[in-house]
């Protein structure tokens, strides 16, 4: 009889032991779960600092990231982009320490940080002199992270290292047409990607909440 109340306490201590265990594993997918589910930023206000420069262009970096700063105000009006100098922050030129990224941040009231390095500009063709084909081609290197600055922390990265070049049309006659077409090409299809990431702030998204 002894025996028999013995195993049946086991027995029950098992089955509760067993409960408990999907009983905690369950709460721990939802939390993985809501982890997963958690929305991106939705940052309102960005800074777009000055990037680095890696060519032989001068100023190519400064070039860049205004005309990224201006660009992304155009397609993206529900946020307020800043365009920020080395100079005008006292930090040497993109991308910078995260614990400047912070003070930056601060300094701006600003949610996040766009910086980084314009790493390669090459011409390789054009009817313009010292062209040797009839069409330009361009290939544009870049590589940039979004920085959250309330944490100091990366949000993502993003980069545009093309194998081949970008052929554009013949029609094209000076440098600076080049330059502006490949800047602003590699701009757009970057901004499609943050975009998809979540990173911009729309105030629809706002409205379909109170729905």
């Amino acid at each position: 009889m002894r025996k028999r109340f013995a195993e049946t306490a086991i027995l029950l201590t098992a089955l509760l032991l067993g409960v408990c265990a999907l009983a905690f594993g369950a709460g721990a997918a939802d939390e993985a779960d809501e982890e997963e589910a958690k929305p991106a930023p939705h940052f309102a206000r960005i800074g777009v600092y000055e990037f680095n420069n890696l060519t032989k262009r001068k100023g190519a970096g400064k070039r860049f990231s205004r005309i990224l700063c201006d660009r992304l105000a155009a397609k993206f009006d529900d946020v307020e982009f800043v365009y920020i100098t080395a100079e005008d922050s006292g930090y040497p030129e993109g991308p910078m320490l995260l614990k400047h990224a912070q003070r930056v941040g601060e300094k701006y009231g600003v949610e996040a940080i766009i910086d980084g390095t314009f790493a390669g500009y090459k011409v390789t063709g054009g009817i313009w002199p010292n062209r040797a084909t009839p069409t330009p081609e361009v290939i544009v290197q870049l590589k940039m992270r979004v920085v959250e600055t309330e944490g100091g922390t990366i949000f993502a990265y993003y980069s545009h290292l093309p194998d081949s070049p970008k052929v554009y049309p013949s029609r094209i006659r000076t440098d600076k047409q080049l330059w502006n077409y490949a800047v602003r090409d590699v701009i757009d299809e970057e901004a499609r990607r943050m975009d998809k990431d979540g990173l911009f702030y729309k105030e629809d998204d706002d409205e379909e909440e109170d729905d």
